[in-house]
């Protein structure tokens, strides 16, 4: 199973993978566009989390629930691996992208981040 890591460079470049997904049966999408979109609300909506989202007091926005039902059913199906279902480093991205002061450990890490970002996008 080849794994796929996306990791938005902004607020702008998560809120385009998502509105391409939108609009798209997930059941369909490919596992790369299907992460992209995974990973991209993990970085807008950092508070949400993927074991709670059929609660009711969850937050989970109703447009937004298919995608974690599409990737619990990919992640027990073994087509996605933990970190693909729980895309941390998109999450810690998106919160500190929020942020206006930052340490040097945190800037540094953000540069991995987008770096890592780049090299996965010809995946």
């Amino acid at each position: 199973m080849k794994r796929f890591t996306f990791v938005p460079c902004s607020p702008r470049d998560a809120a385009q993978q998502l509105r391409e997904a939108l609009h798209t049966s997930l059941a369909t999408l490919p596992k790369q566009h299907f992460v992209r979109a995974w990973s991209s609300i993990a970085y807008l909506f950092p508070g949400l989390h993927p074991d709670a989202f059929a609660d009711a007091d969850s937050g989970w926005p109703r447009v937004l629930r298919r995608f974690a039902v599409e990737a619990w059913k990919r992640a027990d199906a073994g087509e996605l691996n933990d970190d693909e279902l729980y895309p941390s480093d998109s999450q810690w991205a998106g919160l500190y992208d929020q942020m206006s002061i930052h340490t040097r450990d945190e800037m540094e890490r953000r540069v991995e981040l987008k770096e890592l970002s780049a090299a996965c996008a010809t995946c």
